[in-house]
């Protein structure tokens, strides 16, 4: 899996991990306005590729919202979400509401690029775009996009009133790994633009509700009601998933599980845009196995923005239930015994997707997302038991993390493979003094203690965190190759009882007389946890 470098550990600090588009609203602690929420969602595009998972995004948004009691919702889904449609309904928000309102704007679908309309007005020469169900090459279905100049004369309409714009697409970039081709993923919300000919747009006589256009290229970042969150940063391209059993953006998916009460982390009924981007940062990057980044940008006014939640807990009815399947219907028999072994947690799929696949030909596992996570070492039903053991306990720290307060994992270099061999880094900036025990979970389930390291660090200063320091292991690529996932427990106090058992498992593959003590422990120990998976490949 991975060894030290010069059998010590280091503290360098990483450089920060980029996110996400979403525009949040300023919400003044004192003043409580009412909600008012427009919500797009397009899966069924008539002239690109369309989509699986848009309109579960917008209907989960749209749910979620009026749970936390926002009355005025607006929704457009598939072909009810045109141009005229989305302006005028915007412009009828806005005559609707009061200086104290918070709006939301919430968009899910394909994004894209197009060439700037004004030179040197954006810093790479293209415009971001929304496509909308009807939008063509051709006139005149061209006209049914979203600019991102009509997107920021949306907002500056709005006035002072604060504003949330949720948008989870993707306008250009690249996959952050490459997708196995023995696993048949979803699309991307990204569409790739050639120059629009007899642009509508161009000639066309702008809404009223754009009548005050904004600056060429104003980046909608730069105004103080809006806080704008993007569901990846600009150059990766962000894939629709499978979770809990349907299509989904990570973004949609993350920011209602927030809502729901999730990232209300000090538990004090609100929540705070330092809360929702801790809880954003790590649910996205866990949720897509670090395939997006997001991130947090915070209008300068905003900052004392405070979201509602929901009261019910929504995520506590999730029953945490893996499925697997396998290339050989002969393999079945082994995977019904691991799902009695597993007592229920595990679902076997006879055909079509599954959380973990298995090639037995090869001995590879695979998930859902076209990651080899283990690499020609389930040769057999013990090797694949052990990965699915290790998956299922992954699974479980998720969940007791969400109770905890959430560690961002930074991972150096944050993408593709690490080849055999290669160093890398991985560490977080804890925002509290305290003690660290930090293991791995080698990608054929075997456990290994990483801090404290006794041979390393006689005097056991790898176990202590300081606020606002960077904590920072330095590590190399060896075998098993595959996904190796890195556990960050922080405690105020330290952990002798943790790292005693750490120690002795050392060396050790998870299963099921392991796990649920361990994972006992860790909750009674840990006040944060974080969890970063590797990806490593062989050399060459």
């Amino acid at each position: 899996m991975y060894k030290s470098i010069d059998e010590r550990v280091r503290r360098r600090l990483l450089p920060p991990v980029c996110g996400v588009l979403l525009a949040l609203l300023c919400v003044s602690p004192t003043v409580a306005g009412e909600w008012r929420a427009l919500v797009i969602g397009v899966d069924a595009y008539r002239n690109v590729s369309p989509l699986k998972g848009a309109v579960n995004d917008a209907k989960d948004i749209a749910a979620t919202l009026t749970a936390a009691g926002v009355g005025d919702l607006t929704t457009l889904y598939d072909g009810e979400a045109t141009r005229e449609a989305v302006l005028t309904s915007w412009q009828a928000l806005l005559s609707r509401s009061a200086p104290d309102d918070i709006l939301v704007l919430s968009y899910a679908g394909h994004g894209a690029q197009e060439t700037e309309w004004v030179t040197g007005s954006e810093k790479d020469g293209m415009d971001e775009v929304f496509l909308l169900a009807d939008f063509s090459l051709t006139a005149p279905g061209n006209r049914e996009r979203l600019r991102d100049d009509d997107v920021a004369a949306m907002l500056r309409a709005a006035g002072g009133r604060s504003v949330l714009v949720l948008a989870d697409s993707c306008h250009s970039g690249t996959m952050t790994r490459s997708i196995d081709p023995r696993i048949t993923r979803l699309g991307t919300r990204l569409v790739g633009l050639p120059p629009l000919e007899n642009d509508v747009l161009r000639s066309q006589e702008p809404h009223p509700v754009l009548a005050d256009p904004a600056p060429d290229g104003q980046d909608v970042k730069s105004l103080a009601n809006v806080i704008y969150v993007g569901a990846t940063v600009d150059g990766q391209v962000i894939p629709e998933l499978v979770i809990a059993g349907q299509p989904r953006g990570a973004l949609s998916w993350a920011f209602a599980r927030g809502v729901e009460g999730r990232a209300d982390l000090d538990k004090d009924g609100g929540i705070s845009m330092e809360e929702l981007s801790r809880f954003l940062q790590e649910t996205v990057r866990v949720a897509t196995e670090g395939r997006q980044s997001p991130s947090l940008s915070i209008g300068g006014q905003t900052r004392a923005a405070v979201l509602p939640r929901v009261v019910d807990d929504i995520l506590e009815r999730d029953d945490g239930t893996l499925t697997i399947t396998a290339s050989s219907p002969a393999a079945l028999p082994v995977l019904k015994n691991l799902a009695g072994d597993h007592g229920g947690r595990l679902q076997v799929i006879e055909e079509g997707a599954a959380d973990l696949y298995w090639d037995v030909d090869e001995g590879d596992v695979l998930t859902k997302f076209g990651d080899v996570v283990l690499r020609a070492g389930a040769a057999n039903a013990d090797g694949f038991g052990a990965v699915v053991s290790k998956w299922v306990f992954l699974s479980d720290l998720y969940a007791l993390s969400r109770q905890r307060q959430p560690i961002e994992g930074r991972l150096q270099p944050s993408v593709g493979h690490i080849p055999e061999g290669s160093p890398f880094k991985v560490g977080l900036t804890s925002d509290r003094d305290g003690y660290m025990a930090v293991f791995g979970v080698e990608a054929d389930g075997t456990l290994r203690l990483l801090a404290p390291d006794r041979r390393a660090d006689p005097q056991g200063t790898d176990t202590t965190v300081g606020a606002d320091l960077p904590y920072v292991l330095n590590l190399r690529a060896a075998l098993p190759f595959g996904a190796d996932h890195i556990v960050m427990v922080r405690s105020q106090e330290p952990m002798p009882q943790l790292v005693g058992v750490l120690t002795a498992l050392d060396g050790r593959k998870l299963n099921t007389a392991i796990t649920p003590g361990l994972l006992k422990l860790v909750g009674k120990s840990a006040d944060a946890i974080g969890v970063a998976a590797v990806y490593t490949q062989p050399a060459g």
